[in-house]
Protein backbone atom coordinates (compact mmCIF):
# COMPACT_ATOMS: atom_id res chain seq x y z
CA UNK A 1 0.00 0.00 0.00
CA UNK A 2 1.46 3.55 -0.85
CA UNK A 3 1.70 5.99 2.08
CA UNK A 4 -0.34 9.17 2.08
CA UNK A 5 1.56 12.31 0.40
CA UNK A 6 0.81 15.43 1.48
CA UNK A 7 2.17 16.47 -1.25
CA UNK A 8 0.34 14.78 -4.50
CA UNK A 9 -2.91 16.01 -2.03
CA UNK A 10 -1.48 19.73 -2.61
CA UNK A 11 -1.29 19.18 -6.51
CA UNK A 12 -4.24 18.13 -7.20
CA UNK A 13 -6.23 20.63 -5.07
CA UNK A 14 -4.09 23.26 -7.25
CA UNK A 15 -4.39 22.01 -10.55
CA UNK A 16 -8.62 21.59 -9.35
CA UNK A 17 -8.26 25.51 -8.86
CA UNK A 18 -6.98 26.09 -12.12
CA UNK A 19 -9.30 24.14 -13.94
CA UNK A 20 -12.01 25.26 -12.30
CA UNK A 21 -10.44 29.07 -12.94
CA UNK A 22 -10.37 28.24 -16.87
CA UNK A 23 -13.72 26.56 -17.20
CA UNK A 24 -15.31 29.50 -15.53
CA UNK A 25 -13.28 32.00 -17.99
CA UNK A 26 -14.42 29.75 -21.13
CA UNK A 27 -18.21 29.84 -20.35
CA UNK A 28 -17.69 33.83 -19.48
CA UNK A 29 -18.73 32.98 -15.44
CA UNK A 30 -16.32 35.13 -14.62
CA UNK A 31 -13.58 37.63 -15.94
CA UNK A 32 -10.13 37.30 -16.04
CA UNK A 33 -9.28 40.46 -13.94
CA UNK A 34 -12.30 40.21 -11.54
CA UNK A 35 -11.64 39.58 -7.56
CA UNK A 36 -13.04 35.96 -8.19
CA UNK A 37 -10.88 34.55 -10.92
CA UNK A 38 -7.60 36.40 -9.50
CA UNK A 39 -8.22 34.96 -5.70
CA UNK A 40 -8.91 31.37 -7.27
CA UNK A 41 -5.32 31.88 -9.39
CA UNK A 42 -3.53 33.20 -5.97
CA UNK A 43 -4.91 30.01 -4.03
CA UNK A 44 -4.19 27.44 -6.48
CA UNK A 45 -0.46 29.21 -7.02
CA UNK A 46 -0.29 29.06 -3.22
CA UNK A 47 -0.86 25.06 -2.82
CA UNK A 48 1.13 24.49 -6.03
CA UNK A 49 3.91 26.70 -4.68
CA UNK A 50 3.62 24.76 -1.50
CA UNK A 51 3.58 21.33 -3.05
CA UNK A 52 6.99 22.20 -4.53
CA UNK A 53 9.05 23.82 -1.58
CA UNK A 54 7.96 20.45 0.31
CA UNK A 55 9.31 18.25 -2.65
CA UNK A 56 12.49 21.21 -3.58
CA UNK A 57 11.17 21.38 -7.26
CA UNK A 58 13.08 24.51 -7.84
CA UNK A 59 11.87 25.04 -11.31
CA UNK A 60 8.25 24.74 -10.23
CA UNK A 61 9.32 27.03 -7.21
CA UNK A 62 10.31 29.83 -9.55
CA UNK A 63 7.52 29.42 -11.63
CA UNK A 64 4.82 29.22 -9.07
CA UNK A 65 6.47 32.06 -6.97
CA UNK A 66 6.86 34.41 -9.90
CA UNK A 67 3.21 33.65 -11.42
CA UNK A 68 2.07 34.45 -7.16
CA UNK A 69 3.90 37.64 -7.36
CA UNK A 70 2.28 38.93 -10.66
CA UNK A 71 -1.32 37.90 -9.56
CA UNK A 72 -1.02 39.03 -6.41
CA UNK A 73 -0.12 42.75 -7.36
CA UNK A 74 -2.66 42.20 -10.43
CA UNK A 75 -4.91 41.66 -7.60
CA UNK A 76 -3.77 44.65 -5.04
CA UNK A 77 -3.53 46.99 -8.31
CA UNK A 78 -7.51 46.32 -9.46
CA UNK A 79 -8.51 46.64 -5.37
CA UNK A 80 -6.96 49.93 -5.24
CA UNK A 81 -8.35 51.03 -8.13
CA UNK A 82 -11.70 50.04 -7.17
CA UNK A 83 -11.48 51.70 -3.71
CA UNK A 84 -10.38 55.28 -5.65
CA UNK A 85 -13.00 54.88 -8.06
CA UNK A 86 -15.79 54.46 -5.21
CA UNK A 87 -14.16 57.18 -3.22
CA UNK A 88 -14.20 59.30 -6.74
CA UNK A 89 -18.13 58.48 -6.80
CA UNK A 90 -18.99 59.61 -3.32
CA UNK A 91 -16.90 62.48 -3.43
CA UNK A 92 -18.94 63.35 -6.53
CA UNK A 93 -22.17 62.86 -5.27
CA UNK A 94 -21.55 64.79 -2.21
CA UNK A 95 -20.35 67.51 -4.27
CA UNK A 96 -23.05 67.43 -6.46
CA UNK A 97 -25.96 67.65 -3.02
CA UNK A 98 -24.08 69.94 -2.09
CA UNK A 99 -23.87 72.63 -5.41
CA UNK A 100 -27.88 71.48 -5.55
CA UNK A 101 -28.62 73.07 -1.85
CA UNK A 102 -26.43 76.04 -2.73
CA UNK A 103 -28.27 77.10 -5.97
CA UNK A 104 -31.34 78.86 -5.39
CA UNK A 105 -33.79 77.92 -7.90
CA UNK A 106 -35.06 81.00 -10.36
CA UNK A 107 -38.55 80.83 -10.75
CA UNK A 108 -39.25 83.48 -13.63
CA UNK A 109 -42.64 85.79 -12.85
CA UNK A 110 -44.15 85.45 -16.55
CA UNK A 111 -44.40 82.43 -18.13
CA UNK A 112 -41.59 82.73 -20.85
CA UNK A 113 -42.82 81.95 -24.59
CA UNK A 114 -40.85 80.37 -26.64
CA UNK A 115 -40.61 80.65 -30.44
CA UNK A 116 -41.96 77.47 -31.92
CA UNK A 117 -40.24 76.73 -34.86
CA UNK A 118 -41.69 74.76 -37.61
CA UNK A 119 -40.11 72.28 -39.67
CA UNK A 120 -41.22 74.13 -43.67
CA UNK A 121 -39.87 77.29 -42.47
CA UNK A 122 -36.51 75.35 -41.73
CA UNK A 123 -36.46 73.62 -44.93
CA UNK A 124 -37.41 76.78 -47.03
CA UNK A 125 -34.43 79.10 -45.20
CA UNK A 126 -32.32 76.51 -46.71
CA UNK A 127 -33.85 76.71 -50.28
Amino acid sequence: MHDFDVRIMFQIIGALLYITNFLLLQTHRIHATKPASLLLVISACSILLTAAIIGRDWGLILLEGTWLILVSSTFAIRQRETRRRLVLEREAVASAVAVVREVPVAVPAEPVSVPVVRERELAGAAA
